[in-house]
């Protein structure tokens, strides 16, 4: 039995709830695929910034550009051995561990300049904090700006009642440090690329979502648009076809 169009009715109220459904799917779809966009344009500019001969840092601070993110500069300097900062979290390998956060002193700076040495295995208490023996000469460093961005998940970068050095944080932000210590910060960190300092591990990329991911998402929140679209046609046709039958 075939439907009368003449006699087809569309619930409102249904069809408006179904319609605005399907526009935030399709718009949630949409700003997956528009971030995806992002994190390629994001991993394209690391992989490229890897193959450019650094800058000096000085220099770039003293042009009227602003750096950009991963961009390879140099700088020559000696680490602050008695202060440091361990990120807490940090897995490779699924093995727990930290990323150690040295702080750089410069002629060519009025401030210290985080840099992040790599990655080192944490010890098996928690009670335990690591010892890590930074270089005391000078040294010419090169490595990636990164400019970190504060995680809404985490309240607490300081562990509490924490005095002694090294200082064991859940995320490195430079404003955050720079208040609760005292120290004078870049407000970046840069990603040591080279010389490459024994008894750490480098593996830089951007720590974010894959773009694979946010295209995979795009596609649940399409495809969920358009069972709710078949859902909704098909209930209609069932409820219009009873109708009709009833209708003598």
């Amino acid at each position: 039995m075939s439907l009368k169009r003449s006699n087809i009715k569309v619930p409102l109220v249904a069809s408006i709830v179904t319609l605005i459904a399907i526009a935030i799917l399709v718009k949630l779809g949409f700003w997956q695929l528009d971030r995806a966009h992002q994190k390629q344009q994001l991993f394209a500019d690391f992989a490229q910034a890897r193959n450019l001969q650094a800058r000096p840092l000085a220099q770039r601070l003293s042009s009227t550009t602003q750096l950009t993110r991963f961009e390879l500069v140099s700088i020559t300097g000696r680490f602050d051995t008695q202060r440091y900062f361990l990120i807490d979290n940090q897995m490779v390998d699924g093995h727990p561990g930290y990323h150690v956060i040295a702080l750089l002193k410069s002629q060519q700076l009025s401030e210290r300049l985080p840099v992040n040495l790599g990655w080192i295995k944490a010890p098996r208490s928690r009670t335990e904090i690591p010892t890590v023996e930074l270089p005391q000469q000078e040294l010419t460093l090169e490595g990636l700006v990164r400019i970190p961005q504060a995680n809404q998940f985490i309240s607490q970068v300081f562990e509490e009642q924490q005095t002694a050095w090294p200082k064991r944080v859940q995320e490195f932000i430079p404003p955050t440090i720079s208040e609760y210590t005292g120290i004078e910060l870049k407000p970046y960190e840069l990603l040591l690329v080279s010389p490459q300092l024994k008894g750490f591990r480098q593996q830089w990329k951007p720590q974010v979502m894959e773009p694979a991911k946010h295209q995979a998402y795009a596609v649940q929140w399409f495809s969920l648009a358009i069972a709710c679209l078949v859902v909704y046609l098909v209930v209609l046709y069932k409820l219009n076809k009873t109708k009709q039958e009833e209708t003598p």
